[in-house]
């Protein structure tokens, strides 16, 4: 009889995960539940044990609380607001590739993430619990990145690639691996910040297999607040850093989170100190049902300012917008 194999951390903390309003009763109070009902069908719910032991559940404008907490302020479209507003699919030349930049490529490798964030803007796709790419996507996806010698940069996102199971991870990274014109692969995470225990010497093991000096991995990640940074995040961070994995970080801004220089400098003097590069502050895309955590651009560019006079340029991220033509700075 075969032995059943034990899960790891990560894979109990990802099935501890608070999914349904009536275990998130059990931290707060919700009001207008059955608007929330709502709300979860378009987007669905889940907050990690780590994350839940960092919220102030006495506090209903607790930062981490907004982010994760499910609001019927999601409701409200604004106009303006898009179910792709960064043009995924108009800049999609095969399912699950994007291609904004004749250098580098998108691909969404799934739609599932440890935790949902309520101001995702891919949100009609992770919300939903869409299918992910498959092996003939992958083969497809591979077979096109071939064709194409001028693109150099692959970046695998989501959903987050991070919680793909090894085995899977490794097959994206081999098949890109065997492109030869691609010199970089990126991933974009937040396992880092929701999910740390997801980062296992088995999961380093398999990065450090499919990396080398001249073909590195770059890891960005999504820290969005100071309070999000601790002991069990730092030494996360510390596993890929010492393995050689180059680390940045981008996040938007977000109304009632972290719209303020003060916030933001500690964030990112926090980051930079755990050798974590501050990269992109992102302008909120317009997507459906995130229009509260908005800033106006005019604020955004005050921040800026104040940003520039207490940081030195290697802890400033750039403040920039995404649309569907690519990034412009602010």
């Amino acid at each position: 009889m075969r032995k059943k194999r034990q899960l790891e951390k990560w894979q109990v903390d990802l099935r501890n995960c608070v999914r349904a309003l009536g275990d998130l009763e059990k931290y707060v109070h919700l009001k207008d539940k059955e608007l929330l009902q709502k709300v979860v069908k378009n987007m669905r719910l889940a907050i990690t044990p780590h994350t839940l032991s960092l919220i102030d559940f006495g506090n209903l404008k607790d930062p981490i609380l907004l982010m994760c907490v499910p609001q019927a302020a999601e409701l409200d479209v604004k106009s303006g607001e898009s179910d792709d507003p960064t043009g995924d699919e108009v800049n999609s030349p095969i399912p699950f590739l994007v291609r904004k930049y004749q250098d580098r490529v998108l691909v969404c490798v799934n739609y599932s993430c440890a935790q949902y964030c309520r101001f995702c803007f891919r949100r009609r796709k992770t919300g939903c619990a869409r299918v992910g790419a498959t092996s003939e996507d992958r083969r497809r996806i591979i077979g096109y990145i071939s064709t194409h010698p001028e693109i150099e940069e692959v970046i695998l996102t989501g959903g987050d690639p991070l919680i793909l199971p090894y085995n899977q991870i490794e097959n994206w990274l081999k098949a890109i691996r065997g492109v030869p014109n691609i010199k970089r692969v990126r991933i974009h995470t937040r396992v880092l910040v929701t999910l740390p225990s997801r980062i296992t010497n088995n999961l380093v093991a398999v990065l450090k297999r499919n990396m080398d000096a001249t073909r590195p991995i770059y890891v960005v990640t999504h820290f969005n607040h100071p309070r999000e940074i601790v002991e069990a995040n730092i030494r996360a961070i510390a596993k890929l850093a010492d393995a050689g994995i180059v680390l940045r970080n981008q996040n938007p801004l977000l109304a009632g989170i972290n719209d303020d220089a003060k916030t933001l400098e500690e964030l990112y003097r926090r980051l930079f100190e755990i050798r974590v590069a501050p990269y992109y502050l992102h302008h909120l895309d317009r997507a459906k049902g995130i229009g509260h955590f908005r800033v106006p651009i005019k604020r955004g560019r005050k921040i800026m300012n104040k940003l520039r006079a207490k940081l030195s340029n290697s802890m400033l991220p750039r403040y920039v917008i995404d649309s569907p033509e690519g990034k412009s700075e602010l």
